[in-house]
């Protein structure tokens, strides 16, 4: 591993070095890797585009992640700039290196969407955007060159189940009612809870070597699964509810997209932050009660993104009820 290592530092060194000009666009394309972008750019997908992909997307990006983590926690291996001469453009990363999750989720992600509308332009933006925020982890310093390849392999993964066995899985939840969907949710996000506790059990023995160990302030916390668990109940509940209580149809005008797109924004930023303030004032983050308020909060985000948003959209005429079939 110390071989690659150096090898990585090598190249990341001549990257820094034959291009600094392009500092600004690498921040950007890092951006379009981040969960940030993610949730501007799905919530779109869901809220004016088509409510069922958008729903997809998100379970892709959800089970890409969850392995991303666990691995980085498996693997526990550091990021360039903490054990060489490299520089760090732009903020630094508490977790662990590999595999790199912008590589993996852009991968999985504009993979699932170029692969199920089969559109050329969208075929190639898909290849630029996983060349382009791959390139960036480098350019940046915060990955090894085989952070991004290992990425590539997990998002390559997701990809392949999602779309061999998606229609088989999707088919046997839904002949299930919708309390046993919702409860499968939750099972299924208290697995991903479980497989926190289970690496974190694996990788305890271990300890991080001291020159880069500081680094590493949050590589280990629980609070990646609980807020990845939180996230997918809340989304699976949402949509499922919001199919037999609030289905609505994304086809309208521009000026009612962008109305239920603002509405639905300002509740999302009011759920996420207003109960990460609220919740900030009863828990520490790294405490049992702070995991169970983190899953609470995710859930309640992704609930109203799936749920709430649609149920408000249909009171404001902000959409239609979709045609009878």
């Amino acid at each position: 591993m110390e071989a690659l290592q150096q090898f990585g530092i090598q190249m990341i060194q001549a990257i820094q070095v034959l291009s600094p000009a392009l500092d600004g666009i690498m921040a950007f394309f890092t951006f379009l890797g981040k969960i940030e972008f993610y949730m501007i750019f799905i919530t779109f997908l869901y809220w004016t585009v088509d409510a069922g992909l958008g729903f997809r997307v998100f379970m892709v990006l959800l089970s890409t992640d969850i392995l991303g983590v666990a691995l980085k926690q498996l693997l526990h291996q550091p990021r360039p700039y903490w054990v060489g001469e490299v520089k760090l453009l732009g903020g630094g990363e508490t977790s662990y290196g590999i595999p790199s999750t912008h590589a993996s989720d852009s991968l999985s992600v504009w993979g699932y969407l170029a692969s199920r509308l089969k559109k050329r332009w969208l075929w190639i933006t898909a290849a630029a955007l996983v060349i382009l925020i791959s390139y960036s982890r480098l350019h940046l310093g915060v990955h090894f060159p085989h952070d991004v390849l290992a990425g590539w392999a997990l998002g390559l993964v997701v990809l392949f189940i999602f779309l061999k066995y998606e229609k088989n899985v999707s088919a046997w939840v839904k002949s299930r009612s919708s309390n046993n969907q919702i409860g499968i949710g939750f099972a299924v996000s208290i697995l991903f809870v479980v497989t926190g506790l289970l690496v974190n059990t694996l990788t305890a023995s271990s300890f991080d070597p001291e020159n880069w160990a500081h680094y590493s302030t949050e590589a280990r916390s629980l609070t990646h699964y609980f807020t990845l668990a939180g996230a997918f109940f809340g989304a699976l509940a949402g949509y499922v509810l919001m199919k037999s209580g609030a289905p609505f149809s994304t086809t309208g005008n521009w000026s009612l997209k962008l109305g239920r797109y603002l509405v639905g924004m300002v509740g999302m930023l009011v759920a996420m932050y207003g109960l990460d303030f609220v919740f900030s004032l009863a828990a520490s983050d790294e405490s049992f009660l702070g995991y169970v308020l983190r899953y609470i909060r995710y859930g309640t985000t992704t609930f109203w993104v799936m749920y709430g948003a649609p149920w408000v959209f249909l009171r404001l005429k902000l959409v239609t009820p979709p045609e009878p079939k």
